[in-house]
């Protein structure tokens, strides 16, 4: 059975519109956080860019269809390396600027081709421009907290098959043109729809994994509730919320802040080697002497999925050293009283306001890794950030 490219290009659009549909309605119900909106806007990117392409195989004299379903096809994959970003905690400005950008010179350039452009109009800015997203997209599912998640590996495999894809495009097309035998089996527009559906459907089931940690409880944009576990550890996005304040109040106050970062040596290697019984015990025991020896006022969060942060303000007199040794002294010592068949490597990270400044999120991203450094190499049990 042949298919044509209308057929093909149907189906895609239909995979498309229902995994927007189905992550819309899921980022509508929770409420979701930038990350999540960010890749919410890249499925209706997605979908209006498909509606684009049908409209311009049906009406080939709409020319402008083409450079707009460029630029939604290229804005799609930019909002997904958005989202990895703002997942990470980074500064969104200078990334935005770029997006839109890149967005109108791939839409221009199709325009510029005029009505005589036919379907490969602005087709090297088309292609470059989805390969760069795809590529920084990539990158950044490599670094920060994002990349501490064993799911993003998907992500990373996804943009990295997208990048590939487009540089062989491009290649290819400059080479060989698009009415070369090499390009029409393997770079042409059903190919294209094929690769299309098949990426979409993972990305959708990847990111929906990896927003799920972002997406408790919320209220409206001004009321947060605030969520701790069973031993009083606040959930990430509560601790968060709550650091962000208590930086800006001891700011203002002229206090400083000390962020502590805590982590073992890999839990997943601990599971492998002596049983998944063992990992959990010291997860949960972990998170327990944290809140047990924790400063009493401290703040005593999820840094993510796998490390804790401790969070509070200081005075001249504080003696931080002091406070990270005997936190990690009190760790250790709970951890080997658990029995178990090893005693993880404990990580402790320092991050102050005095050489980070009061950006909460920057003083946790230090603090954490810092303690994922220090568990990960054995050196100085309480690095400094």
């Amino acid at each position: 059975m042949i298919l044509d490219a209308l057929t093909l290009q149907t189906a895609a659009t239909l995979v498309i519109v229902v995994s927007a549909i189905m992550y819309l309605l899921d980022t509508l119900m929770l409420r979701d956080g930038l990350p999540g909106r960010l890749w919410a806007s890249a499925y209706l990117s997605g979908t209006f860019s498909a509606v684009c392409y049908i409209a311009w195989l049906l009406l080939p004299d709409v020319f402008v269809a083409v450079a707009v379903g460029n630029a939604a096809f290229v804005a799609a994959t930019g909002f997904i390396w958005l989202g990895c970003v703002a997942l990470n905690g980074r500064a969104m400005r200078a990334p935005a600027i770029v997006t839109g950008a890149v967005v109108l010179v791939v839409a221009v350039s199709a325009l510029a081709a005029g009505p005589g452009g036919g379907d490969w109009a602005g087709a090297i800015p088309f292609f470059l421009g989805n390969a760069l997203f795809a590529v920084a997209g990539a990158i950044e599912t490599r670094r920060g907290a994002i990349g501490r998640r064993w799911s993003a590996a998907g992500l990373t495999v996804i943009m990295a098959v997208e990048a590939l894809w487009f540089v062989s495009r491009t290649l290819v097309f400059v080479t060989s043109g698009p009415d070369s035998e090499l390009f029409r089996s393997v770079f042409d527009t059903r190919v294209s729809a094929l690769l299309t559906i098949t990426l979409v459907i993972a990305a959708v089931t990847v990111t929906s994994v990896l927003r799920a940690n972002e997406s408790t409880l919320r209220g409206t944009p001004d009321i947060r509730r605030l969520s701790v576990d069973a031993n009083g550890v606040l959930l990430r996005e509560s601790f968060e919320a709550t650091l962000a304040i208590v930086c800006a109040r001891a700011r203002t106050a002229g206090e400083g802040v000390c962020v502590i970062g805590i982590r073992v040596d890999d839990l997943k290697r601990v599971a492998v080697a002596f049983g998944p019984e063992d990992a959990e015990e010291i997860a949960r025991e972990l998170r327990r002497a944290v809140r047990r020896h924790a400063p009493t006022m401290a703040l005593v969060g999820e840094a993510d999925t796998t490390g804790l942060a401790v969070a509070f303000t200081t005075e001249p007199t504080t003696d931080i050293g002091r406070v990270a040794r005997v936190l990690h002294g009190s760790l250790v010592k709970d951890l080997a009283r658990l029995g178990t068949s090893v005693v993880p490597v404990v990580g402790i990270g320092v991050a102050v306001s005095a050489d980070h400044g009061w950006d909460s999120r920057s003083l946790a991203t230090r603090a954490d890794e810092a303690a994922a450094h220090a568990a990960a190499t054995g050196e100085q049990a309480f690095r400094i950030a």
